[in-house]
């Protein structure tokens, strides 16, 4: 016999007892559902700052009371208290032709109930939609609205669910309804996954007792934090309660998450967060036992590499992909005999010149390093510039693109790609290998647009080279005509031409041939994708060439068929055929979930070849700057590589073109 209801029901899924008793038996009671946050949970974990004696969820209390023919309605009851959905359903059917009035409110109530256990929930929204319809002033109809907003956000629908609970919060008189309210409230947040704001609801719930009440609003935050958020949300958690409750409890699941990663020096970090904010709590003494066996391991490995870079705020993301990049590295040289390598994480978020060398003279005294990768930034080179002489400790940055940084110290390499290297290849490539001669630069107003303007105009000129023209356009730029046109009437003037016809309807059509072979953009790939269609417009057929701004999935997605045939190039390229790059992409995606990126592999680069170097018989800084000088066959993943008297990597910059909507490596 199928349940009366227009939609198909769902195959049910079990539930636990404590889902069960937080759902149907607490709805009769005049409580809101608790489904999502425990689903999943059968057995509460232990999870320090937690009730250790918070009372189990109230059974039925405060029910409608019974008239002398609600005994079919009693029974029911009683099978959803025992678990016996599928039994209080077969219960309650007849009930749906026979009860009346406040009787088959309830009916529907009920019904509507198990079937949410079942997680059928467009079954259960029928029944609450007859409910709220056919008695919206029953005496269940406000706890009906509260389930209706449970089971409408399963089902998606958040909008509708926020607006009947909004109703319900406005007209709620008693606090018990108020309490209510906000607990399915903070329920749908979390089916939303919007779990910061959960918790904050919940926490206002708690504002209000009484204290049993507070007690499962306290476990409820807990099993949020334990089971549900992410890292993310877990972050914006930490910082929106750095010193209370919940702040504890996320803490310590962080730390936990971090050190099941392999993240060591994000566990640390909030290990200290942990004894700076909770110097008091229970998980104290565990977290500084943790902090010291970290430290000791550290200090009694063989080889020590240390890494200077953002790792909160704005620029985390970067410094966790160069991280990322140095670990992997790490790995890489166990396969050469290296199994006893530490590190040790420095956050320069925020350390200006006078602190950034205190805490990297600190680093270096405590830890003495072999190397240390960073830091990302060029306004921060001249201080690590100054330690690294000081202390005899080569730096290696793998982002900053200062191309001349052994003007700043003997200690002092880096690998990233510099402006300089990026301008040669191209020169190399468009004057050198394809023979173009005379060419035209439209760049943005840039530190950026306008050093590789000023240097590839430069390196072009070197090589023979003609420019005809540079133009440039300020940043946000989206019509590009004015700067077009001067470019084109530049030209004119010099080698393109513009010839006049008559088209078949007596118009004069002029005709612009471009008297230069090559155009340079470097800006950004949002702005190409807009520039390019442009160009084509103005009747500027000519290749494009571009620099590692365009390296990005933007370009492809944004970009029409107009720039099909460009070059640009990079450091970096993820879609290499090289065994190297293969290798590294695979091994990055199997341990982090996602892509790696120029940072990270300019990062991974400079740990490898620190490495190397101690594979290659250092065993303390000077001995180790002494193998990055002299080594003219370093690997890396451009290959073989050294490093130039600048303290530049020299290694392979890849020329990548745009073909047929994908990206190809050439040469």
């Amino acid at each position: 016999m199928v349940v009366s209801s227009p939609s198909q029901q769902h195959p049910p899924s079990p539930t636990c007892p404590l889902v069960r008793s937080l759902s149907v038996r607490g709805l009769a009671a005049g409580l809101s559902l608790s489904i999502l946050l425990l689903a999943s949970l059968s057995q509460p974990p232990t999870i320090y700052g937690a009730d250790a004696d918070a009372p189990p969820p109230p059974h039925i209390k405060n029910a409608p009371p019974q008239k002398p023919d609600d005994g079919p309605l009693a029974k029911a009851k009683a099978l959803l208290d025992a678990q016996q959905d599928d039994e209080a359903i077969e219960t309650l059917k007849p009930l749906l032709a026979s009860a009346k009035g406040d009787s088959l409110a309830q009916v529907y109530f009920l019904m509507a109930g198990a079937l949410n256990d079942k997680k059928d929930y467009a079954a259960a929204a029928d029944y609450l939609d007859r409910l709220l319809t056919e008695f919206p002033k029953a005496e269940v109809a406000v706890r009906s609205r509260m389930l209706f907003a449970t089971v409408q956000a399963h089902l998606g629908k958040t909008d509708q669910a926020f607006s009947l609970l909004s109703d319900v919060r406005a007209q709620a008189e008693d606090i018990e309804t108020k309490r209510d309210v906000l607990k399915a409230i903070g329920e749908v947040q979390a089916i939303k996954k919007d779990y910061v704001r959960a918790a904050q609801t919940w926490l206002e719930e708690m504002s209000i007792g009484p204290a049993e009440r507070t007690a499962e609003a306290r476990e409820r935050i807990r099993r949020l934090v334990q089971e549900q958020a992410d890292r993310t949300a877990l972050a914006h958690l930490r910082d929106a309660y750095p010193t209370t409750f919940p702040g504890d409890l996320v803490l310590i699941r962080l730390i936990e998450m971090h050190q099941a990663r392999g993240e060591e020096h994000l566990a640390e970090r909030n290990l200290r967060l942990f004894l700076t904010h909770f110097p008091s709590h229970d998980y104290a003494q565990s977290a500084a036992e943790q902090l010291r066996v970290h430290k000791t391991k550290l200090k009694t490995s063989q080889y020590v590499l240390a890494a200077a870079v953002p790792t909160s705020g704005r620029l985390s993301p970067f410094g966790t992909e160069a991280l990322n990049g140095i670990r992997l590295a790490i790995e890489k040289a166990k396969e050469t005999g290296l199994t006893s390598v530490g590190l040790v994480v420095k956050d320069t978020t925020g350390l200006e010149k006078a602190t950034l060398r205190t805490e990297l003279l600190e680093l270096v005294s405590e830890y003495h390093p072999q190397a240390v990768i960073g830091p990302l930034l060029s306004r921060h080179l001249p201080t690590a510039a100054a330690v690294a002489e000081e202390t005899d400790t080569p730096f290696l940055t793998p982002a900053a693109t200062t191309s001349d940084v052994r003007r700043l110290g003997t200690y002092l390499f880096t690998t990233a790609l510099t402006y300089p290297q990026q301008a040669r290849r191209l020169a190399d490539y468009a004057v050198g290998r394809l023979g173009y001669k005379r060419l035209c630069i439209l760049h943005p107003e840039t530190a950026y647009g306008q050093e590789l303007a000023r240097l590839f105009s430069q390196e072009v000129r070197q090589r023979g080279g003609e420019i005809i023209a540079i133009e440039s356009y300020p940043e946000n730029t989206t019509d590009f005509g004015p700067q077009i046109k001067h470019l084109k009437a530049e030209d004119l003037k010099r080698h393109g031409t513009a010839t006049t016809s008559q088209t078949s309807k007596g118009a004069t059509k002029i005709t612009y041939t471009a008297g230069f072979d090559a155009l340079f953009l470097p800006g950004s790939a949002g702005e190409v994708s807009l520039l390019a269609p442009q160009l084509r417009f103005y009747d500027i057929k000519v290749p494009l060439l571009g620099s590692n701004a365009w390296n990005t999935p933007d370009l492809l997605r944004l970009a029409d068929r107009s720039i099909d045939g460009s070059v640009f190039v990079d450091g970096w390229f993820q879609e290499s055929q090289d065994q190297a790059m293969r290798d590294f992409v695979e091994q990055y995606r199997r341990k982090y979930q996602n892509n790696p990126t120029l940072f990270a592999a300019q990062a991974y680069d400079a740990a490898r070849l620190a490495l190397e170097a101690i594979r290659r018989g250092a065993t303390n800084g000077k001995g180790l700057r002494e193998q990055l000088l002299k080594g003219q066959d370093l690997p890396s993943l451009g290959g073989l590589a050294s490093f130039g008297p600048g303290g530049t990597l020299e290694r392979r910059i890849f020329l990548i073109q745009v073909k047929q909507g994908k990206l190809i490596q050439l040469e």
